[in-house]
């Protein structure tokens, strides 16, 4: 699928082809001969044509297995795109145009850059991503056309009470265990709307069971009675 790292099967001259192709867009050749800047990558993304605002940035990225946003490194590069057999622009543009159109339609590899994206919010050396930029990676994640989890539904906007949810009750940075519960818990309200899968002895994080009370509450007041009612 798009996971970096592989390409031990390929060519020498692939790969020979990729180091060049990576050599240039490098910033500083002299003090950072493997990286790519944020010059250079912003260059290669748009020689690419890809949205650097989009949700086709992160599967690329993905793809790469770049280490932060701005920076590409060399064998995350080589790695990645060898493993497709893709060593010019042209066979990547090829290769992002067919991811493009199965994303929508194919939940793990989806869920594969979702997991991935939390490295890329991170700082160097955090363990948690800043609620400011994990809302806006959300954004991207939950609400892109190519995106396989679209987190609304007819009678629930989801990411919308989700944010602001975030924004009036919790202020803390987001660790690795809430980002991945996140795209747990979206799956299954899509599937039960209800979300009568969840319960109090659940082994949720504390956040999304403050959330789940808080939609009761202040999204479906009138459904909390009825239930009442018939208890």
């Amino acid at each position: 699928y798009f996971s970096g790292g592989g390409g031990s099967g390929a060519s020498s001259s692939i790969k020979i082809n990729l180091n060049k192709l990576f050599d240039s867009y490098r910033d500083d050749v002299a003090n950072s001969p493997d990286t790519i800047g944020p010059d250079g990558s912003m260059k290669y993304f748009e020689n690419l044509g890809v949205n650097l605002e989009g949700m086709d940035a992160l599967a690329v990225m993905e793809v790469i297995q770049a280490p932060t946003m701005g920076e590409i490194g060399r064998q995350g590069f080589v790695d990645g795109w060898a493993s497709v057999n893709a060593d010019t622009l042209d066979k990547q543009k090829s290769h992002l145009k067919s991811l493009e159109q199965r994303l929508p339609s194919d939940k793990e590899a989806f869920e594969k850059i979702y997991k991935y994206t939390f490295n890329l919010g991170k700082t160097s050396g955090a363990k948690a991503v800043p609620l400011d930029s994990a809302i806006a990676f959300w954004d991207l994640l939950f609400t892109s056309p190519l995106s396989a989890v679209r987190w609304t539904s007819p009678n629930s906007p989801w990411f919308e009470w989700w944010t602001e949810f975030l924004g009036s009750e919790w202020k803390k940075s987001v660790n690795k265990d809430m980002w991945n519960e996140t795209l747990k818990f979206a799956k299954l309200t899509l599937d039960d709307e209800a979300m009568s899968f969840w319960d109090e002895s659940s082994s949720w994080p504390s956040v999304i069971d403050d959330f789940v009370e808080w939609v009761k509450k202040e999204k479906r007041p009138s459904q909390d009675n009825v239930d009442e009612m018939e208890e």
